[in-house]
């Protein structure tokens, strides 16, 4: 049996075997939706005062700058919001390492590989399982100590599936 991973349709079944590791991973955000909201708020009226001042003192076209300045800002958070809704799912039960993972579309692409060829190393971008001449990264937007932790409980977890207990 060669080492490699499957692609997979769906999750693998389980059936009723217990997971040594079961993780959802998913990129930090640092504003909420909502403070993402009172702060475009915040810049429109803020633009809005100052585009009065100027237009009273017949600068017309800086106005249409701070709109710019507005409609930059709105697409810029739009862009990192939807970047953020990318996920990763990872299971190690007895027979299966499944991984999946969702695109900012909201695709699902399913991996599976037998434990026993898993092996998991930490490189500068997150976390890789090898198995044979492939490999694939997870947890490429976690920060470099959730790398760490998350590297060693997936160890363990690949252990124990190996084991069987």
């Amino acid at each position: 049996m060669i080492p490699h991973w499957e692609r997979s349709p769906g999750p693998p079944p389980l059936d009723g075997k217990p997971l040594f590791f079961d993780a959802e991973l998913r990129p930090y955000r640092s504003w909420s939706m909502k403070a993402f909201k009172v702060m475009l708020v915040a810049v429109i009226t803020l633009n809005a005062i100052m585009s009065i001042i100027f237009i009273a003192r017949g600068a017309y076209p800086v106005a249409g700058f701070l709109g710019l300045d507005v409609l930059a800002l709105w697409f810029a958070f739009r862009w990192n919001y939807r970047a953020g809704q990318v996920a990763e799912y990872v299971q190690v039960a007895p027979g299966a390492v499944h991984v999946a993972a969702v695109n900012n579309e909201g695709v699902t692409t399913h991996w599976v590989l037998n434990p026993i060829w898993a092996k998991v190393t930490r490189d500068g971008r997150g976390v890789l399982i090898r198995a044979g001449d492939g490999q694939m990264r997870i947890g490429a937007f976690l920060s470099p100590k959730e790398c760490d932790s998350f590297a060693a409980a997936l160890d363990a977890a690949l252990h124990k599936a190996k084991r069987g207990t």
